[in-house]
């Protein structure tokens, strides 16, 4: 059985486009619609925040910097571990390529971690969020992606924010971010 770590954002986390933090059920939410398809052949750990961002302090919220929790040591050994943050970020970096290279910073440390099996490096699957208002991410995220020879999945290929609030998935999109991520999990731990 392989164990999988989710980390991310209130996406991750599930919550409800254009509310007050109201969170979808379990079953929609794509972190469980991906551990239901994975079966018995993965252990899907999720560590959804709303707010959570990768590298740099929320201003008004404690906790939501993604660098100090991301070493997944507590669930070891972690056989592949998926990014999915960026969102969040763009508030304060508005300059995508800090995004990407944020997102990052998050990759170089998960390898250094030892976290994987056999105490190496678990593989890594960063997520690049669609696009959120004017902001495009995968040009970006792709030139970081290739300069640290990671795995990436552009979800704008996969799916949009909901129009309600323009960065959270509705109901549809947790459906094709749980299959799209499902089919590269598969290749990648053949």
């Amino acid at each position: 059985m392989k164990t999988i770590v989710l980390f991310g954002d209130s996406n991750t986390w599930g919550n409800v486009p254009g509310s007050m933090g109201e969170r979808f059920p379990r079953d929609v939410r794509w972190p469980a619609r991906l551990a239901s398809a994975l079966g018995e052949s993965a252990e899907v750990i999720v560590e959804g925040l709303s707010g959570r961002m990768a590298t740099i302090d929320h201003p008004a919220s404690e906790g939501r910097n993604g660098l100090p929790y991301l070493l997944p040591h507590s669930h070891a050994p972690v056989d592949l571990l998926v990014i999915y943050l960026g969102t969040n970020d763009v508030a304060l970096l508005p300059d995508p390529l800090m995004v990407a290279w944020s997102v990052g910073r998050l990759v170089r440390v998960a390898w250094a971690s030892g976290a994987g099996p056999n105490r190496r490096a678990p593989q890594v699957l960063v997520l690049c969020p669609p696009p959120i208002g004017e902001h495009q991410l995968g040009p970006s995220f792709r030139e970081v992606s290739t300069a640290l020879d990671c795995e990436l999945l552009e979800l704008e290929q996969v799916t949009a924010y909901g129009p309600l609030d323009g960065e959270h998935l509705d109901e549809a999109g947790h459906i094709a971010v749980a299959a799209a991520v499902e089919e590269r999990i598969r290749q990648m731990l053949q």
